[in-house]
């Protein structure tokens, strides 16, 4: 019986790191497949629409993306400018409503952590960022500060990505 037990407890300390490398090689492939599908970082000359976005704090403790619901035709490559006319950091972070969920989670774990991320950039006081995003797909996502009790506060939007979208003009 304790030979039984030993070499089950040998077969485990065995398969145990194989097994827990390869649910992070999953894991890791799953995490690509779902940024692949929210786009990729975009080139600045490929630009095909400026997006800009202020950041606004109101008395009543709001705190606001403006606009916060945007329409984008897929394959479109948008520069966001975004500017923090607030008084604290903010930031402005790209990411599937699961991404960002999961994201959200971690940054209230890790509240003094700066985004080096593509798809995330943080705007001091009285600044602008640009943040460049090829958007590929065909999607629904969410753009949110994440900074602990920002998104809570209403800094938060979706965008809408289309394969077409209707006229700007009547003619």
């Amino acid at each position: 019986m304790k030979a039984v037990i030993l070499t089950c407890l040998l077969s485990l300390t065995i398969a145990l790191p194989g097994w827990t490398a390869q649910t992070g090689a999953v894991q890791d492939a799953r995490l690509h497949a779902q940024a692949c599908m929210i786009g990729k970082p975009g080139d600045d000359s490929d630009v095909t629409r400026i997006i800009e976005i202020a950041i606004r704090e109101t008395t009543a403790g709001l705190m606001l993306f403006e606009p916060d619901a945007i329409h984008i035709e897929h394959d479109s490559v948008v520069r966001f400018v975004v500017t923090n006319l607030g008084a604290v950091d903010h930031e402005f972070f790209l990411g599937s409503f699961d991404e960002v969920k999961r994201h959200q989670q971690w940054m209230r774990k890790n509240p003094d952590m700066q985004h080096a991320d593509a798809n995330a950039v943080t705007i001091r006081p009285g600044e602008t960022a640009n943040l460049v995003w090829t958007f590929s797909n065909i999607t629904n996502l969410e753009f949110v500060c994440l900074v602990p009790g920002h998104r809570e506060a209403g800094m938060w939007g979706v965008i809408m990505v289309h394969d077409h979208l209707a006229p700007k003009t009547v003619e």
